[in-house]
């Protein structure tokens, strides 16, 4: 579990960090939780009044809230700390992991390219009704990964209709920015979007694919558990009110 956390930390960079006592700050203007939460680095990660007023004084400074982001590294004892404090659950999620298979290079490719353009980050943008402060903020991000990386796209009728992103390392590939245009969902796009992915991570000789869904998100769940992803542990945010 530490591995795949850390590889979603490498994936998913934050523009600003600090480590403080076993939990890693991450900052990005507000953009994602996952990139703007206190997330616990080791097994038993704790946290005391202390250690609290140390980690919520950071994001004072970041001018943003306090988010956790609570795996099962986090010590027991720490949702209890913070709902006592009033923070509020949410957005339960679950890490999905996929094993590769030798089937996976022969599933239908879409186009995928090393580099991030101008057209991916507006197109996606687009879909996902991001607005100018959003956008520089998740540009910065995607800057800022480290790992090789293939951006997807689906084209429909001589447009853009679908964006995705996958991020290799250490023999793994995470899905990341899965999005579909609004007026084309319902029409398996997303289906032939992550097959894209999937075929793209065998050909890096990956082993395994996984990626990361908010509850309650049937869809998505339904899709993912269709390709074969499997829930690994799950986790949620709580949030200074």
């Amino acid at each position: 579990m530490a591995l795949l956390e850390q590889r979603s930390f490498n994936a998913w960079p934050a523009v600003r960090t600090a480590v403080m006592d076993g939990w890693l700050l991450r900052s990005s203007g507000g953009y994602t939780k996952r990139a703007n939460s206190a997330n616990a680095l080791q097994p038993g990660a704790a946290l005391d009044s202390g250690l609290l007023q140390a980690i919520e004084a950071w994001y004072a400074q970041q001018q943003l809230p306090t988010i956790f982001r609570l795996s099962p590294l986090a010590d027991a004892q720490v949702d209890a700390v913070l709902a006592a404090r009033g923070y509020a659950l949410v957005e339960p999620s679950r890490f999905l992991l996929r094993n590769c298979t030798a089937a996976d290079r022969d599933l239908p490719a879409v186009p995928v390219q090393p580099l991030c353009t101008p057209a991916w980050l507006a197109g996606y943008a687009q879909a996902c009704g991001l607005g100018a402060p959003q956008q520089a903020w998740h540009q910065r991000i995607v800057d800022g990964i480290g790992g090789q990386c293939g951006y997807a796209t689906v084209e429909q009728g001589g447009r853009s209709v679908a964006w995705g992103l996958a991020v290799l390392e250490r023999g793994a590939v995470g899905l990341y920015d899965v999005a579909v245009a609004p007026a084309c969902r319902g029409q398996g796009l997303g289906r032939q979007l992550v097959n894209g992915l999937l075929q793209w991570a065998a050909a890096q000789s990956a082993q395994r694919v996984d990626l990361q869904v908010r509850g309650g998100n049937g869809v998505a769940e339904q899709l993912y558990a269709s390709l074969g992803f499997a829930p690994v542990y799950g986790y949620h945010y709580r949030v200074q009110r």
